[in-house]
Order: C-alpha cells, then sequence, then structure tokens
C-alpha cells in the first residue's frame, strides 16, 4: 500500500518532464472533429480526477469514481442504484446524514428499512431489498459490523451490499475484498488528512455499476475540481505513514485509558478488549487512529478537554492534529454526558501519551 500512495504522487515519466503531477485547470477543451478526444468538457470528467481516481482505484482494489464531497458520493449511490417501489435496508448506527437521505427517499415511494440490531433483523429485513447500507466501523460509536457475513446474506438475498468506509480509509479496510459491492468513502477524513479537503469516492467492481455512477455524476455535477483532485493526491503520498502514526497513537491511548477507573464503554478496534475484537481482527488491516469512551460527566470531560494541549475540541477526524468530539451534544445520537471521540492524529506518541495523562489527572 505504501509503494501504491508514494508512486502515485508523481507524474507518468516523461524525458525530462515534471517528476510531480500537476493539476489541469481548464473546464474547456479545443473540439476533436473526429470525436475521439478523452476529454471533452470539465463536468464530464478531467485528467486530475482520472490521475486521482487510479490512486484510489488501487486503494480499494476496484474502479472509482471521484465526487465533490462524501455526501455526495453516498448520495449518488442511494440515488443512482433505489427507485420508488423498491427496498433500501439501511443500520441505525450509519452517519445521520445518511439516514437523512434515506428519510427523503421514503418520502419518494422508496421502502425504508432500519435495522438496530444488524445480526438479528438483517436475514429478515434482507428479503426483497434492492440494497443493503451499513457502515463499519461506525461514526462515532465505533461499532463493528461482520461485512463478509454481511454480504453472504445481502447476495444470497439477490441484493447489493454497499459500505461506508470512512472510519477505516482503505488503509484500515478493503470491503471489496470482503464482498461488498460497494464502497463509499469520505475523503475530508483520513484521506485528505490535513483538514482543507471536501472530497468523496465510490469504488466499485461492476463495470455496469461504475457506468452508472458516473452518468450520474456528469448528469448532476458533482465532479470535484481539479486543484481538490490535485490536493487529494498530494495528500494519498503520505496516507500510509499517517495512519501508522494515527493507529500507533490510538494503540497507546487505550493502553492507558483502559487502565483508569474514571474510563467507561471505552472502543477501539485494535483492542482486544474491544466488543467488536473477533470480527475486527479478521476483516480490518489496521485499528486505525479514531477510539471512543466515557468518562463520569460532561464537566468531567470538557475539564479533560480544557487540560490537554494537544487535542482540540473540532469536528470531523482524520487530520494531523489530535481532535475530539463531545458526542452528548449532538441532536441526533443519544449516549451518555460525558462520551467522547477522539481522533489520534500524527504528534509524537510519547509526547500523545504524556498530554492524555495529564489531563485526565487534571479533569479529576
Amino acid at each position: 500500500m505504501g509503494t501504491v500512495c508514494a508512486h502515485y504522487t508523481t507524474a507518468v515519466p516523461a524525458e525530462a518532464g515534471p517528476l510531480v503531477h500537476s493539476p489541469s485547470f481548464s473546464t474547456a477543451y479545443h473540439q476533436d472533429l473526429d470525436d475521439v478526444a478523452p476529454t471533452r468538457y470539465g463536468r464530464w470528467g478531467h485528467e486530475s480526477a482520472d490521475f486521482l481516481e487510479g490512486a484510489l482505484g488501487a486503494l480499494d482494489g476496484g474502479l472509482s469514481i471521484v465526487f465533490n464531497s462524501g455526501m455526495s458520493a453516498i448520495s449518488a449511490t442511494l440515488l443512482s442504484l433505489v427507485r420508488s417501489g423498491e427496498v433500501l435496508v439501511v443500520a441505525h448506527d450509519t452517519y445521520y446524514e445518511t439516514r437523512q437521505i434515506a428519510d427523503q427517499l421514503r418520502e419518494r415511494g422508496v421502502c425504508i428499512r432500519v435495522l438496530t440490531d444488524v445480526v438479528r433483523q438483517l436475514p429478515e429485513a434482507v428479503d426483497g431489498a434492492r440494497l443493503v447500507l451499513l457502515e463499519s466501523p461506525t461514526n462515532p460509536l465505533m461499532s463493528i459490523h461482520d461485512l463478509r457475513e454481511c454480504a453472504r446474506l445481502v447476495h444470497d438475498a439477490g441484493a447489493l451490499l454497499a459500505v461506508d468506509n470512512s472510519v477505516s480509509s482503505p488503509l484500515g479496510q478493503r470491503p471489496l475484498d470482503l464482498g461488498a459491492d460497494v464502497v463509499v468513502t469520505s475523503d475530508a477524513k483520513i484521506v485528505g488528512g490535513h483538514n482543507d479537503l471536501i472530497l468523496g469516492h465510490v469504488t466499485v467492481r461492476d463495470p455496469e455499476l461504475d457506468s452508472l455512477l458516473r452518468d450520474w455524476r456528469h448528469l448532476h455535477g458533482s465532479i470535484p475540481s481539479a486543484f481538490d483532485c490535485w490536493l487529494a493526491q498530494r495528500s494519498i503520498g503520505s496516507l500510509e505513514m499517517r495512519v501508522e502514526r494515527q493507529t500507533a497513537n490510538a494503540t497507546a491511548l487505550t493502553e492507558i485509558l483502559a487502565r483508569r477507573d474514571e474510563v467507561t464503554d471505552l472502543r477501539w478496534p485494535g483492542w482486544t478488549g474491544d466488543p467488536g475484537y473477533a470480527i475486527a481482527s479478521r476483516q480490518m488491516i489496521r485499528g486505525g487512529g479514531l477510539l471512543a469512551f466515557r468518562l463520569p460527566g460532561r464537566e468531567h470531560l470538557h475539564r479533560f478537554l480544557r487540560a490537554s494541549r494537544l487535542i482540540t475540541p473540532a469536528t470531523s477526524y482524520g487530520g494531523l492534529q489530535s481532535m475530539a468530539n463531545d458526542i452528548a451534544t449532538w441532536p441526533h445520537i443519544k449516549v451518555p454526558p460525558g462520551y467522547v471521540r477522539i481522533s489520534c492524529g500524527c504528534e509524537t506518541t510519547a509526547d500523545l501519551v504524556q498530554d492524555v495523562l495529564h489531563a485526565l489527572d487534571a479533569a479529576l
């Protein structure tokens, strides 16, 4: 993976040509009177998007289509694959705005089945379904679903399985290898990795699905700009190094958090004590940099965050700096006060551990 990441940042070799690929900003192109030109108009596609799709497809193991946001990628998947009268199955712990799209589809005649217990309910819910959408690990509670078993059940019923892989990225998990038909990723998070980019992508292996999603993007104008594609391509060069450091930091923090009496409900898929570890260890490449746990209350949590020098209270995850969300403030999810999600950054592990220990002590 590291080799793919490093070498997809370079341009196609040319004698005395540039080493680094540069964005192509043109939206208009000379008309090809023989009608064989690969690029005709910027909304239909451009070289920077093509180059980025090559990198993402190599990482995911399929054919990638880039979109101008993660929500654009997920909405294109749902709206292009499910029609009025068909059945969409969605787990209740998928991203809340994804569930809002499902609510809009319900108003347009799509039958929506929401799973509160995937293991128990999926075998029956998938009957007659067109598409099943799952997220694993889930954001922000870090629950794990058995994607191989889910794919088996979905395919036996004649349906398609889509997986939101934003929490893991291709460096943490490859859902297509686990049987998924569609993988959707918000690249504003781990892939972009610098908190300066809004982007998303969908990867499939079926050429018909690839063509369907490309036609959707073409018609609905969801292609990202050349500069955004270049930013993402630049970020991929350091993706493996960033994910390895973030995973190392999450490993170290989990070890110290597990020994603290005031910490409960600790979740990190790479930890042997996690309820989903047995499944995660079979289907994930790395545990990644995202973890969640509960402190005794909201005031305790806020004392912890104010005492930390390295963890910034902020939305999103996957960036160079460690960040935290006070999840109980989110209106769309019910968790006990004091529940927090931490996105481990790329700080030196010893520095981050020392900072968290100091903040935990100060919060007591």
